[in-house]
C-alpha cells in the first residue's frame, strides 16, 4: 500500500495488486474513505469497472453508491 498526491484519482490497483491511495482522501469522511478502499480491493477480484465488479463492490458495501457519489459531488474541496 503506498500513499501518493495523486490529484486525478482516489486510489488505484496495479497489475501486481498493489493499491495507491490519495493522501486527499484524509479529509473525507471515514465511510467515504472505506468505500474507496473496498472499490481498490474490489479490483484485485475484477480488474475493471465491469457490472460483476460492481456487484461485488455493492456485496461488500451495500451503501457504496452513496459515498460515490458524496466523492462526485464534493470533488472540488479537496483541491489544494
Amino acid at each position: 500500500i503506498r500513499i501518493t498526491s495523486a490529484r486525478s484519482r482516489w486510489g488505484s490497483c496495479s497489475e501486481d495488486n498493489s493499491l495507491a491511495f490519495s493522501f486527499r482522501l484524509m479529509m473525507a469522511p471515514p465511510q467515504v474513505i472505506d468505500y474507496v478502499v473496498v472499490h481498490e480491493l474490489m479490483h484485485i477480484r475484477e480488474k475493471n469497472h465491469s457490472s460483476k465488479f460492481w456487484r461485488l463492490v455493492i456485496e461488500a458495501m451495500p451503501d457504496s453508491m452513496s459515498h460515490r457519489r458524496w466523492l462526485r459531488e464534493h470533488q472540488d474541496m479537496f483541491k489544494l
